[in-house]
């Protein structure tokens, strides 16, 4: 039986299978692992005080502390759904995971510099230097010298990219200008680069990163842009095989919806992440080799923790997530739309309230019953303390 060309595929010549799995499905999964480790924070606070609890109870911590690193390829994968799609478009998911990257970088530099650095600048005499000896004081205490949390960033990196490959605009960059939007992909890839350098550098102790530059950093291991790259050259080759023959955009548009197209694309996905984990972990391997740090020397093992904290050899959960590709289905419409806008609203409040709980339950283990004041003392030095209080913070 001869295989046809993509060229050849006829629209109506569909396919029965669909994935039981849509976008939704991966959007709720990304956020329920965001979740799960400030829930197994919690519940190892809750139980431990309880030595036979928190013993029983240490394959669900080791389940819960694990599912972190899943949650960006979940997401990734619905967000690059949502765009093949056409559902929300290149602009609106620019918008949406942009402004959503530029509020967590706005409220956690704002947190920062109003209420530990201010704080702490006003009980001292040089409040100039709070803040860069905080930096120094988390470089030399943290392993990585960095946190990198801000996962919209990671997405709007990833979208950006996408739109620069793939868009086809009717007003600006049209006809022979399209080489133009599709040259601006460097940026993209220059600032991924840059972030990989940037946190490479600071694990090695080479650098001190500034406490705002941690929501601008990637969060995805360096091996996941590569594969989310290929994907979006794989898309515009694939267009561009399509079209032979005299066939439109607007045609591909229409074979983009198919449950045929669908379900190869999940397979090419999830072929692609397993290969992706491989070359992870042989990347590595050459990077040491190349660098001379093979072998078991401290500083050897000292540039093997930092590559590894930057991203590489991290991507192992694309190689656990690929077998679910084949239940997925990128252009199966949710019965329920209105829950992929609730969420991310749901998630980022339970996420407050867990913080919130965490913050609740790390004071009430420091506290220990026998330190515990009396609160007629408390009501009695209160008065007493006040005006300090007050005259040290200036208020």
């Amino acid at each position: 039986m001869k295989i046809k060309k993509l060229q050849e595929i006829s629209i109506s010549d569909d396919i029965r299978y669909r994935g039981p799995i849509s976008y939704q499905g991966f959007q709720v999964l990304g956020w329920i692992c965001i979740i799960a480790p400030l829930v197994n924070v919690i519940l190892a606070l809750s139980f431990s005080t309880d030595p036979q609890r928190f013993g029983n109870a240490q394959v669900l911590f080791s389940i819960l502390s694990n599912l972190g690193p899943f949650a960006l390829p979940f997401l990734l994968i619905a967000n690059f759904a949502r765009i093949l799609t056409n559902d929300e478009g290149y602009m609106k998911q620019m918008l949406k995971n942009g402004l959503a990257a530029l509020a967590i970088f706005a409220s956690t530099t704002l947190l920062f510099s109003r209420y530990v650095v201010g704080l702490l600048g006003q009980a001292v005499k040089q409040p100039e230097q709070v803040e860069p000896l905080l930096e120094e004081l988390f470089a030399r205490y943290n392993g990585n010298g960095f946190v990198a949390f801000n996962v919209f960033i990671d997405l709007f990196i990833c979208t950006l990219t996408m739109f620069f490959l793939n868009a086809n605009p009717k007003h600006v960059f049209t006809g022979r200008k399209i080489i133009i939007l599709r040259l601006f992909v460097v940026f993209p890839i220059a600032y991924e680069v840059a972030s990989i350098l940037l946190k490479v550098q600071a694990a090695l102790g080479n650098i001190i990163l500034p406490f705002w530059s941690f929501p601008l950093l990637t969060v995805k291991p360096p091996m996941t842009f590569a594969l989310f790259l290929f994907l979006s050259i794989h898309m515009r080759g694939r267009e561009i095989r399509f079209r032979r023959n005299g066939r439109t955009h607007a045609e591909y548009l229409d074979y983009l919806k198919t449950r045929r197209n669908s379900f190869h694309f999940s397979v090419s996905l999830a072929i692609s992440m397993v290969v992706a984990t491989l070359l992870d972990f042989i990347l590595l391997k050459l990077i040491l080799a190349a660098t001379g740090m093979a072998d078991q020397t401290d500083q050897s093992i000292h540039f093997l923790l930092a590559m590894k904290a930057a991203g590489f050899s991290e991507s192992w959960p694309l190689f656990f997530v690929a077998p679910l590709l084949l239940l997925f289905s990128y252009n199966r419409v949710p019965k329920l739309p209105i829950i992929s806008m609730l969420t991310p609203m749901v998630a980022i409040v339970a996420i407050l309230l867990l913080t919130l709980e965490m913050i609740f339950q790390v004071a009430g283990a420091l506290i220990h019953t026998d330190m515990k004041l009396d609160i007629n003392l408390i009501r009695f030095l209160l008065p007493q303390i006040l005006p300090q209080i007050r005259q040290i913070l200036g208020i």
